[in-house]
């Protein structure tokens, strides 16, 4: 099989693919994929800018089809004030003392459900 194509005259082509066509052309693939990376926008957002007829869907697979983008939460929190930050090494000063006492105190890593 490789020797036929190997010495073939003409250059070897693949056959097209069978299936549905895709609706985006390879400019407009990259033009989502760097409005997602140099803005922060979401899929709905960047389906709204594209002024195509593409679902939310669509964009979020060209958004990750790459593999150099991975998807992530935007955290839904506010940054800590340096009111907050002073307040936060002044516990921690008053607490580096504490001794054995911190064997009896439960730390966990999960939100507060509100």
């Amino acid at each position: 099989m490789i020797y036929r194509v190997l010495t073939r005259k003409t250059p070897y082509e693949p056959k097209p693919r069978s299936g549905r066509p895709r609706v985006m052309d390879i400019r407009s693939d990259s033009r989502i994929q760097r409005m997602s990376s140099s803005q922060k926008m979401s899929a709905r957002e960047i389906t709204r800018a594209s002024r195509l007829q593409i679902s939310k869907n669509t964009v979020h697979r060209r958004i990750i089809e790459p593999g150099y983008m991975i998807q992530a939460k935007m955290a839904r929190r506010l940054q800590l004030s340096k009111f907050h930050i002073s307040k936060t090494l002044q516990w921690v000063r008053n607490h580096m003392s504490y001794g054995d006492k911190w064997i009896a105190v439960h730390f966990s890593d999960k939100k507060m459900e509100h």
